[in-house]
């Protein structure tokens, strides 16, 4: 049955910082999914299940053994259930690390795991021994790559290149979004001048109604700050024409100078009031915000 995580880290705190985090760090990067406190832990958690769990739920233990790893007992006990899956399932699970102990240290703590080939830190990197765990922890990664690639992953350098790449196309795609809302841009079209009149251009409207003519804005996006409030409109009742059927009309007339960027049509109604809130609701409906 497949495992949840590749590798559990087993490790004394006091080796977190200069030696483990990075580690871990390292492994992650190259694909390998890995039980480390730091990655897997959150609030709320018991300490002692989730160690049980990662503990069976990991394919290999990688065990950091270190002057402080064998002084303390929590991760012994750590080693012990390590022990016991290899017994129980007849094949490797333990990956030792030697790390700053001689094989007098490691035999006296552990005759078995002084018989078991381990990787000793002197001289080498996290990022190194990560490169030399991979080929047992995850051998298919280890094929897929050359050296060189498996490199650039554990440095990160992959990683920052795709956030690079991601970037140059957010800022290629950001023409075609409201600068403002990111609404997409719907039309783009090139608009003839009328003759005599002039005029004309390219037009470019989005779908939080924001527009542009070649490239000055001629209708604002509701979370542009410019975008006037209700309040810098006054409303006001006008004449009827004969063919309005004595109908009401009013009209918004602009208070602010970036009111008159937003217009509005006079509103026809039966009464005063209707038409004043027939022109309250097109307002409202123009200045809600694009959701996406």
């Amino acid at each position: 049955m497949p495992k949840e995580w590749d590798v559990f880290i087993s490790h004394a705190s006091e080796d977190k910082d200069d030696f483990v985090r990075p580690l871990a760090q390292a492994l992650a990067q190259l694909g390998v999914k890995v039980w480390y406190d730091e990655f897997t832990l959150v609030v709320g958690d018991s300490l002692s299940r989730s160690i049980d769990r990662g503990l069976t739920a990991s394919t290999y233990g990688i065990v950091i053994i270190s002057p402080s790893f064998i002084e303390k007992k929590w991760p012994e006990r750590e080693l012990r259930g390590l022990v016991a899956r290899e017994i129980e399932e007849e094949q490797k699970v333990i990956l030792p690390i030697w790390l700053g102990v001689t094989k007098d240290q490691v035999l006296e703590f552990s005759p078995p795991l002084a018989d078991t080939i381990a990787i000793r830190t002197e001289g080498m990197s996290a990022e190194e021994i990560s490169l030399g765990l991979l080929k047992t922890i995850r051998p298919d990664i280890y094929k897929e790559h050359d050296r060189a690639e498996l490199e650039t992953m554990v440095n990160g350098e992959a990683l920052k290149y795709l956030q690079d790449e991601l970037e140059n196309v957010k800022y290629e795609l950001s023409e075609y979004r409201c600068p403002h809302c990111q609404a997409p841009l719907t039309e783009r079209i090139e608009v003839e001048p009328e003759p005599d009149i002039g005029g004309g251009g390219l037009v470019e409207d989005f779908e939080c109604g924001y527009s542009l003519i070649d490239g000055a804005p001629r209708s604002l996006c509701p979370c542009d700050p410019e975008y006037p409030k209700l309040e810098e409109y006054e409303f006001v009742k006008v004449a009827q024409p004969v063919e309005n059927g004595g109908f009401y009309g009013v009209e918004m007339r602009p208070l602010t100078a970036r009111a008159k960027n937003l217009r509005f049509q006079i509103e026809y109604a039966a009464t005063e009031e209707e038409a004043r809130q027939r022109l309250t609701s097109r307002y409202e409906r123009r200045a809600r915000p694009w959701r996406g």
